[in-house]
């Protein structure tokens, strides 16, 4: 986006990041994206640090999350336009509930890219079959009460989500899957286009082909933030079940190398539950937990690994590096 923005055609613009990682400092951001990412920027970008981000920490919110969440990003955007009032204001983070207010009260022209919507019809189709997911308890598919309790929740706050989503001047998103739920939600169809992400995959196509394994060793790669939706559990108990299952002739040794960013401590505590689970089922040995490394690290990895892992549903992001890097991705 900076890169767009200070193009010939815009020498006087100046790109502003709101950040809540008061703990790191500007050069701390710039160069953990270029480590982690190997993405270096060639203008300055200034950062507005934020005291409030707690407030849309899903911890903070054990029920009604999606709505706790949008109510906290109201204050934590308030904190944001008190701090800076931007002429052009782009939401990425999925905060569609700040839209309004930078538009209203802020005066500014709102624009946001979507990754992944905050509600969709398949999250309304998870509750209306009585689906059991990360973000649908058993206790609530297992009871008609809660599960029409909740249905109403869910369409209430799509209503809710509709109308501050149709506030944005301009509406990107980046699939048709999106674009198609973001269309039915939003309803803002004259101002909304896909936008493919950039997915630089030259780095990934350098990496040889090799016809030949000339270890025994074999690594299943996950590469994915831990979070809920991403469903480590269930990579880490299709491997176990793999692992249970194995008559091969020959002795070889099979790893499952998850590869992912910790945000927090929540994310943090995620990747202690995942260790517990790889200690129940007997396979800590075979597991391997790789947090917040560095672009070069994941390249070797991906060099060196066998077939890779993808377990988040309607969700691709990981795909493209699995295949340009010479191996097949095994998803649900």
């Amino acid at each position: 986006m900076s890169e767009i923005l200070f193009s010939s055609r815009y020498k006087n613009v100046t790109c502003v990041v709101y950040t809540g990682d008061r703990d790191a400092t500007e050069e701390d951001i710039i160069e953990g994206a270029f480590r982690r990412f190997n993405i270096k920027l060639t203008h300055p970008v200034k950062f507005v640090f934020l005291e409030k981000r707690y407030l849309v920490e899903a911890s903070l919110y054990p029920h009604f999350t999606l709505l706790g969440q949008s109510l906290g990003s109201v204050f934590l955007g308030w904190e944001a336009l008190l701090k800076c009032v931007p002429d052009i204001y782009i939401d990425s983070m999925g905060y569609a509930f700040t839209l309004p207010l930078f538009k209203y009260l802020g005066g500014c022209h709102v624009g946001c890219y979507v990754h992944y919507p905050t509600i969709s019809t398949d999250m309304l189709s998870v509750v209306r079959n009585q689906d059991t997911r990360f973000n649908n308890a058993a206790f609530i598919t297992n009871s008609p009460l809660f599960s029409k309790f909740k249905l109403v929740y869910y369409y209430l706050f799509a209503f809710m989500y509709g109308l501050v989503g149709s506030c944005s001047d301009v509406v990107m998103v980046n699939s048709s899957w999106t674009l198609n739920h973001i269309l039915s939600l939003w309803r803002a169809g004259s101002c909304t286009s896909v936008v493919y992400p950039p997915c630089d995959v030259q780095t990934f196509l350098d990496i040889p082909l090799e016809e030949e394994k000339n270890s025994a060793e074999y690594s299943v790669v996950s590469v994915s933030q831990f979070r809920p939706e991403k469903d480590h559990p269930l990579q880490i108990r299709a491997f176990a079940k793999l692992l249970k299952e194995k008559r091969l002739g020959q002795q070889l040794s099979l790893k499952l190398i998850l590869i992912g960013g910790c945000r927090n401590q929540q994310d943090e505590d995620r990747v202690n539950n995942l260790k517990r689970l790889c200690e129940e089922l007997g396979v800590s040995n075979n597991v391997i937990f790789r947090i917040n490394i560095p672009f070069e690290e994941l390249k070797k990895h991906l060099a060196e690994a066998t077939i890779g892992l993808h377990t988040m549903w309607n969700e691709h992001f990981g795909i493209g590096q699995y295949l340009s890097s010479g191996f097949s991705c095994l998803s649900q």
